[in-house]
């Protein structure tokens, strides 16, 4: 359950961070107004761009988002410090996670976004317990409903959401 959390924090802190900041060697003849940089942490860029992009993020709905040149001097210091460890957090996973453990991240925090939107109810998965009874046992002691029943519902989820991958798949052994 730890390796799941870890890897989905850092799966997380991955796809986010892609979406808030980017490392970029500019041409200042070629910048356009987005392409300016705004700031650096450890000699890693922070543009514009991905300041407007985090604004659009953190702007409540409904309320018009200001656009990073509107701000005034401290909020844009503000701004930039809230960028700043997302871009030396995906500055060291890029260094340290191997390849296939990006792939591992990736593919999980699909799963997770899409069980997101599976719904099962208490009913599913009291059946599931009441049939499985024996199988939720720690230390020769059965565990209760309430202790376990978190457990079956992202089991079951799993389960559905691989059922319906699985449901269009043509999978061929050679």
């Amino acid at each position: 359950m730890r390796k799941i959390i870890t890897t989905s924090l850092v799966a997380i802190a991955l796809l986010s961070t892609t979406a808030l900041a980017e490392k970029t060697k500019t041409d200042a003849t070629t910048q356009t107004n987005e392409d300016t940089v705004i700031g650096t942490v450890d000699g890693i860029n922070i543009m514009k761009s991905e300041a407007n992009k985090f604004l659009k993020v953190i702007t409540p709905k409904g309320q018009e988002t200001k656009a990073f040149d509107k701000l005034e001097k401290k909020q844009q210091e503000a701004i930039v410090k809230n960028l700043a460890p997302g871009v030396l957090i995906k500055t060291k996973a890029q260094k340290e996670v191997s390849q296939e453990e990006k792939e591992q991240l990736v593919a999980n925090y699909w799963m997770q976004k899409n069980m997101a939107d599976i719904k099962v109810t208490d009913k599913e998965v009291k059946d599931i317990y009441d049939k499985n009874k024996k199988l939720y046992v720690k230390d020769k002691k059965q565990l209760t409903f309430d202790e376990v029943k978190e457990f079956i519902k992202m089991q079951f989820k799993q389960q559905k959401l691989v059922a319906n991958v699985m449901k269009t798949a043509k999978v061929v052994v050679k």
